[in-house]
């Protein structure tokens, strides 16, 4: 077993860790189930879920009529307050899907759509973090 296999391998239920699609999109992706082969993830800030290849760390996603090859690229802990910020941005934007399948018609108020300087911090934090962190490609 690879090294990178190895480290995708410890992934667990409620770790965060960044992909990145070729083309230049970024998730940074809370872990909410994990099984012998594969990875489902919700993107913090779309949304989105992505099961991705426990393996390879790989996924092909699709999503507003285009395809996403998403790869795993960093799965270093963030520290414990950035890791709070990154759930609570998670809340926030899965609380705004909630409100809109409930009413398709719903429009945040600005200050529902507009971030705290904690969560403005915690996304410049990753911004840096995760590039300074990759996973080995073996």
């Amino acid at each position: 077993m690879s090294n990178r296999m190895a480290i995708l391998a410890k992934i667990a239920v409620s770790d965060i860790f960044r992909a990145k699609d070729a083309a230049g999109p970024v998730r940074i992706c809370l872990t909410i189930r994990v099984t012998e082969t594969t990875i489902l993830a919700r993107a913090v800030t779309t949304q989105d879920l992505i099961e991705f290849d426990r393996r390879t760390g790989t996924s092909e996603h699709k999503a507003w009529g285009e395809i996403y090859n998403y790869v795993i690229d960093s799965v270093a802990r963030l520290p414990e307050d950035i890791h709070e910020i990154m759930l609570s941005l998670d809340r926030k934007y899965r609380d705004s899907e909630y409100k809109f399948a409930e009413n398709p018609d719903w429009e945040p108020t600005p200050e529902e759509s507009r971030l705290t300087k904690e969560q403005i911090r915690g996304l410049l934090f990753v911004a840096d973090f995760y590039p300074a962190h990759p996973l080995p490609r073996d």
